[in-house]
Parts: C-alpha cells; structure tokens; sequence
C-alpha cells in the first residue's frame, strides 16, 4: 500500500507540477500582454486628457470670439446711427446752404438797386454827403509825423 500511496502521491504531485508548469506557461505568455494593455490605457488616459485640454482651449476661443462678434455688432449698430446722425446733419446742412444762398441772391439784387431816398436821407450828414462843405480837419500837420520828442515825465 505504501507503494500505491506513492504512485498516487507521485502522480497528484505530477498533476500539480503539471498545473504549476501550465499556469506558468500561461502567466509566461499573459504578462507581456497585460503590460501592453496598461500601457495602452496610460495612453489612452493621456490622449483623453490632451483632447479634453483641447476641448476646454477651443470652448475659450469659441467664447472670445462670441464676444468679439458681440462688439463688432455693437460697432455697427453705432456706425448705423453715426451714418444716420450724419445724413441728417448733411439734410440740414444742405438746406442751410440753400437758404444762405436763396438770402444771398436776394441781397445781391437788393445792393444792385439804388439806395432808397428814405435810407439814404436817414445817414446824411452834411459834412460827408456836400463836397463844397468838406474840408480836411485843421489839426493835422502838412508835415506828417513830428519829431520825436524827449522821454516821458519822470512820473510815466
């Protein structure tokens, strides 16, 4: 019986090396890849956060650029009233123009006429409109410019 218990030991204990020996073989072949797949998730986890910096740096250059259009349409609604302002100004300029120009044609006509008697009888003065009573006023010099003279008093 003790040989048979050892034919049986050494048959389990064979059995177990066999095992031992599979379980090795497939541990041999599974680790390299276990290893790959780790680095591969690594990967994976490194391009998803590269892609989700991406992501957050294009949502910011969207956003900028939201409010960039925002004040171009906040410009142009100021150049629309800027141009309306000045077409209204220009409208109002134009008939200024118009009437100066209607008022100075008016004036033109009214100082190619004669001056009115009226008028002309309300500025007269014998002193400027009868040259037999004009004469040139007694206290100028024939001579033009005197001399200069000594400074000022002591006072000035």
């Amino acid at each position: 019986m003790s040989s048979l218990l050892s034919k049986v030991g050494l048959q389990i204990l064979g059995g177990l090396l066999l095992v031992a020996l599979g379980a090795g073989l497939v541990w041999w072949v599974l680790v390299p890849r276990i290893d790959l797949q780790v680095q591969r998730a690594v990967a994976a986890e490194a391009a998803a956060s590269e892609a989700q910096k991406m992501v957050e740096l294009q949502a910011g250059v969207l956003a900028e650029q939201q409010r960039q259009i925002g004040a171009v349409d906040e410009i142009h609604k100021r150049m629309r009233l800027l141009e309306q302002a000045v077409s209204t100004n220009a409208k109002a300029q134009s008939a200024a123009f118009e009437e100066l120009r209607r008022n100075d044609q008016a004036v033109a006509e009214y100082l190619r006429g004669p001056v009115p008697a009226g008028l002309g009888r309300l500025y007269e003065r014998p002193a400027t409109t009868d040259p037999g009573t004009y004469r040139s006023p007694s206290v100028l010099s024939i001579g033009g410019v005197p001399a200069s003279g000594p400074s000022g008093s002591a006072g000035q």
